[in-house]
């Protein structure tokens, strides 16, 4: 006779989480596009750390996916905010222009 194994409540097949990590990576590709364009006003230099800002918010992003916490949604968030300070910091301190 076999023994079924108990039902872990946190791995539960919920739905939620799952849309919730979808959404944010969505989210945070279409924030990828907005780094990627920074080219037109910014240095190469600053766009290479841009970039891997992004890469390490997506990796944060993965982490918390995984974990399926909702906390999620708040990594495309950040990395707008990030690239929008930037970008103004930039434009008014560094005379960073189009």
């Amino acid at each position: 006779m076999t023994r079924s194994e108990p039902v872990d409540q946190d791995r539960r097949s919920s739905a939620g989480p799952v849309v919730a990590a979808v959404v944010a990576a969505l989210a945070h590709l279409v924030v990828g596009f907005y780094y990627l364009a920074s080219g037109l006003m910014a240095p190469l230099w600053a766009i290479v750390l841009l970039l891997v800002v992004w890469a390490v918010l997506a990796w944060a992003g993965v982490r918390l996916a995984m974990r399926r916490s909702y906390l999620v949604l708040l990594i495309p968030v950040l990395a707008f905010g990030v690239w929008f300070a930037v970008m103004s910091v930039g434009g008014a301190v560094l005379g960073w222009t189009p």
